[in-house]
């Protein structure tokens, strides 16, 4: 082998990227920096938000990550028996679930897949919710780009973390919201159903459970919030952040 004489011209307009009417700020930006495990990590997002699936999926992929998406109950369900899924990320708030035990049996059915639910907004009432069906990874679409990117790694490592917007949210939580933190999650359904206008009876048709089972829920949701009547406990509800003022059925 012999050395090649250097015949690159000297020429300075072919080093000055201005020359040729690119500033440099116009050069390629350096490619982001790339989680070290990343390129073995499949995450799906299930969300019916089309702006945030686009571009949390360009971020995602930014990184490394290999990205899914879905769009309804049934193609989540079918993606993540087809694929070999490291991370849920949806929004429980707005995606077709049928109700929080319906996600929650979701999620149960693939305990393996750690879940993050990343919501427009929520409140106590919400997060309790979830973590009780095994959330333990809550963010919000307003967050920051770095704070998102922990998010999602501290999900993938199993490990519990809320990001500082839903911390605050806790942290301001008042007398209804603390209140409505007695309920289980059974009684918390029972308001809402109370809330969309059904009768004992039809509640209990509905749960298919006994009228006297729904009557007990009643009492007892009456007795740990300190209400006497069905529309002092919508009040409570809405305040509580339990239902909106639209769910309320006059």
């Amino acid at each position: 082998m012999y050395p090649v004489s250097d015949t690159t011209p000297t020429d300075n307009s072919l080093r000055n990227p201005a020359m040729h009417g690119q500033t440099p700020a116009q050069q390629e930006d350096p490619l982001p920096d790339r989680s070290p495990d990343s390129e073995s990590k499949t995450i799906l997002i299930a969300d019916t938000q089309y702006l945030t699936t686009v571009a949390l999926t360009s971020l995602l992929r930014e990184r490394g990550y290999s990205v899914l998406s879905a769009l309804c109950r049934q193609e989540l369900i079918g993606k993540l028996k087809s694929h070999a899924i490291s991370l849920i990320i949806t929004d429980y708030i707005l995606f077709d679930y049928r109700s929080i035990n319906d996600f929650r049996e979701i999620i149960a059915g693939n305990p393996e897949i750690p879940t993050m639910v990343l919501s427009n907004s929520i409140n106590t009432m919400q997060i309790r919710e979830l973590n009780l069906a095994g959330i333990k990874n809550i963010a919000l679409k307003t967050d920051d780009q770095a704070e998102l990117l922990q998010a999602v790694a501290s999900a993938l490592k199993k490990k519990k973390a809320y990001s500082g917007s839903v911390l605050d949210i806790l942290l301001r939580q008042d007398g209804p919201a603390q209140d409505a933190c007695l309920l289980t999650s059974s009684e918390i359904e029972i308001v809402r159903l109370i809330s969309s206008g059904l009768s004992t009876k039809e509640i209990a048709s509905k749960k298919h459970i006994s009228f006297h089972t729904v009557m007990t829920h009643r009492k007892n949701i009456f007795r740990k919030l300190g209400v006497s009547s069905s529309p002092e406990l919508m009040m409570f509800a809405i305040k509580a952040g339990l239902i909106d003022n639209i769910e309320y059925h006059i």
